[in-house]
């Protein structure tokens, strides 16, 4: 086989291996959902997830905010540009709030 032939090829099965490694590694990051929280607002307002799935509250907001769902799930202050992840294991309907502004409301549907 020509030396080009064989560099092709080398080159072919390198992107391969890659892109299955890299969709291994995002079939893994599958689990994790993101819900966005911005202007005051969860994003999307209503989620719906498999039981085991961890869901990251991510806050791209100018100010702190919380998820809360008393008897479940609890983030704390998310200061802006942090993040806190929640495993929800049960099937149901999480309906949670921020405590600091309590307009703000969503709801995880796991099941």
């Amino acid at each position: 086989m020509p030396v080009a032939a064989l560099l092709a090829l080398a080159a072919l099965l390198s992107v391969a291996s890659v892109a299955g490694g890299t969709g291994h590694r995002a079939s893994r990051r599958a689990k994790a959902v993101r819900i966005d929280i911005h202007e005051f607002a969860f994003h999307p307002p209503t989620l719906h997830v498999k039981p085991g799935a961890r869901v990251v509250f991510a806050n791209s907001d100018t100010t702190a905010h919380t998820a809360t769902r008393r008897g479940s799930f609890e983030t704390g202050h998310i200061q802006p540009g942090h993040s806190v992840t929640v495993k929800l294991k049960r099937a149901g309907v999480y309906a949670y709030h921020c405590s600091i502004h309590h307009f703000m409301h969503g709801k995880i549907v796991v099941g």
